[in-house]
């Protein structure tokens, strides 16, 4: 992957005339305070190979780049996966196709989330803050701030939302409009990647025309039918 081109074509659209280019600006200030509150070595990135992710994978390889771009041949991107014992196996393979491309160190652990990054804060001490894909139409979301801690009885880590406030129609238009990589089962109709056993194509996307049967994601009109094909 080359970090100089992420850089330039994501800063590039932060300064273009294109509506989304206050959502990408608006992310990209976030990701550069805490660059700047806690370096690259404290700050780590919750990942799981979902389009949101993506999103934030690649705004962060930006913001990493222009800050750190004379090290960045021995710089990792710290992240934290964190699976579900019945993952599916696209979503698995794509997660370590972009650990090889982004030079992500990733680290993986099933569980809860909090148990996870209970076992995450004791395997890297160091970190001290974790970028997250949330926005506010996922669950909680509505109640989220840009920074924001864990709760107390939560292992001690700041959060930051840098895409809080962006909705489906905005991740797919970042995602198309700059040919990042995302996973192949959203061209298959989800919209929204769980487990294997609680996760379906949108019905909403139902097209018996297509070969798999279901319109890809980026076509779902109604964001508030994102989750609708997860149990």
């Amino acid at each position: 992957m080359d970090f100089a081109q992420i850089q330039r074509e994501v800063y590039d659209l932060a300064n273009s005339d294109k509506p989304i280019s206050k959502y990408i600006t608006h992310a990209l200030d976030a990701i550069e305070k805490a660059i700047r509150l806690y370096g690259a070595e404290d700050l780590c990135l919750s990942f799981n190979g979902g389009k949101d992710c993506m999103v934030l994978l690649h705004l962060f390889a930006a913001a990493l780049y222009k800050h750190f771009h004379n090290s960045i041949n021995t710089l990792n991107i710290q992240a934290v996966y964190v699976t579900y014992s019945n993952s599916f196996t696209e979503v698995d393979n794509f997660v370590k196709e972009c650990v090889r491309s982004y030079r992500i160190d990733l680290v993986t652990i099933e569980g809860s989330i909090k148990q996870a990054l209970a076992k995450y804060s004791k395997l890297r001490p160091n970190v001290k803050a974790i970028l997250v894909g949330t926005r506010r139409n996922d669950p909680h979301g509505g109640r989220l701030s840009e920074f924001m801690p864990t709760d107390l009885d939560w292992p001690p880590f700041m959060r930051v939302h840098p895409i809080l406030d962006w909705h489906y129609a905005t991740i797919w238009e970042f995602l198309r409009t700059l040919k990042v990589p995302y996973c192949i089962l959203y061209d298959k109709g989800y919209t929204s990647l769980g487990g294997t056993d609680n996760t379906h194509p949108n019905p909403d996307l139902l097209n018996p025309t297509q070969p798999c049967g279901y319109d890809p994601a980026w076509k779902l009109v109604d964001e508030s039918r994102e989750r609708c094909s997860r149990e």
